[in-house]
């Protein structure tokens, strides 16, 4: 129960960061952490695959969907932070 307790916490605290981590827009000590959790939590790590696929398939659109990419990607920002809230009851 402690662990799992644990590893959500650690999840929380990565999905924080992920985009962030991502654009290699963290400190090292950030990304040290973020990387290990990533090797071992299958849904964080399947999450940051998806967003680099998804980050990928958007700018390789070409010079003329760059506005429409940095939208986006903005968007899938605000949906991480979104998904790392507790949510609300």
């Amino acid at each position: 129960m402690i662990l799992t307790r644990l590893s959500r916490s650690r999840c929380h605290r990565v999905a924080r960061v992920l985009q962030s981590y991502l654009d290699g827009e963290v400190a090292p000590p950030t990304a040290a952490m973020v990387a290990e959790h990533l090797e071992t939590c299958r849904r964080c790590g399947l999450e940051a695959s998806t967003y680099t696929a998804i980050k990928t398939a958007i700018m390789a659109g070409g010079p003329d969907l760059a506005p429409v990419g940095d939208q986006a990607v903005q968007r899938l920002r605000q949906f991480a932070r979104d998904l790392s809230e507790p949510p609300r009851h």
